[in-house]
């Protein structure tokens, strides 16, 4: 049974990405209406890129859902990876919308386009860098509390759209003061190679949870440490396995024991160190198989 604290932990999870889901709406709306009546290419790439991160905001909501449900007959290691899933699907949500921003942005230097009311736009993004700014440190604050992949993701999307805010507040000001409208798809074309260039980290650890890759080796030095500890009791130990998994961390491994030891205490240790690993690896769960030193000599 799931204790308080992870019950908590589970639940700021999904607030924080329900608020964003909500967020996402809003800044929808907003850029898609000052869009329009700008005419700016990059304002509605913006809300583009907004419209795709509610999406990715969406999925995120429920992978998170999904991937803290308990084991089952089924998923019997629980369902982690659907976070690892929704980082993948962020990333080329990212992706797909920077080449689409690319794409617009080339079409208005083709073909040009006027601008209208700038100073409605420029306050509009300037009030979106405050929101997405906001966002994107809170979801990464609760991103590092809880240990979740898709709010990092999550996270990354509000970030960039800061970098792509300032691109397209900056663009705007240089047009109304310079007035050189091929400024608006210029910038916009800049922070979408910024942004695919970015995602890749994202890219990478989703692969990573997907593939079993092993946890940092800081880790597993401190798995090593607390099996240590045990020694001279503990002879050594082997075939040490971990992985990741949302946020919960599996490790496995066998530990060498003193043949001599009963059965009982063999058994108490392996759960005292067990239990002190978990102590010292937040959201981990840890399977150890005993060996003996040596087989006794039955003769």
């Amino acid at each position: 049974m799931a204790s308080t604290y992870d019950h908590q932990r589970n639940q700021k999870k999904l607030n924080t990405a329900l608020l964003s889901i909500i967020v996402a709406v809003l800044l929808v709306i907003i850029k898609l209406v000052f869009g329009i009546l700008t005419n700016s290419i990059s304002i509605l790439a913006s809300a583009v890129d907004s419209f795709l991160d509610l999406s990715a905001s969406s999925v995120n909501y429920y992978s998170i859902k999904k991937s803290e449900k308990p084991a089952d007959r089924e998923h019997k290691f629980g369902h982690g990876k659907a976070e690892g899933l929704a980082g993948l699907f962020q990333s080329f949500v990212i992706g797909t919308s920077s080449i689409y921003l690319i794409y617009l942005s080339i079409d208005r230097l083709l073909h040009g386009g006027e601008l209208f009311s700038l100073g409605s736009g420029i306050f509009i993004i300037a009030v979106s860098i405050l929101v997405s700014s906001f966002m994107a440190r809170y979801i990464k604050k609760v991103a590092t509390e809880t240990d979740s992949l898709a709010l990092q993701a999550d996270s990354l999307h509000y970030r960039f759209d800061v970098y792509t805010n300032i691109g397209v507040i900056a663009g705007l000001i240089t047009i109304r003061l310079t007035g050189l409208s091929v400024i608006d798809p210029l910038i916009s074309i800049l922070i979408a190679v910024l942004i695919i260039w970015s995602v890749k980290k994202v890219v990478v650890e989703s692969v990573d949870v997907l593939m079993d890759r092993e946890l940092s080796e800081e880790i597993v030095r401190d798995i090593e440490r607390v099996i240590m500890k045990y020694k001279p009791t503990v002879r050594s130990f082997h075939k040490l396995r971990t992985r990741n998994a949302g946020s919960k961390k599996f490790i496995e491994f066998h530990v060498v024991l003193d043949h001599e030891l009963t059965f009982i205490r063999s058994h108490e240790l392996a759960e005292e160190i067990l239990i002190d690993i978990e102590s010292v690896i937040p959201q981990s769960e840890v399977t150890v198989h005993v060996d003996p030193d040596k087989q006794p000599d039955y003769s």
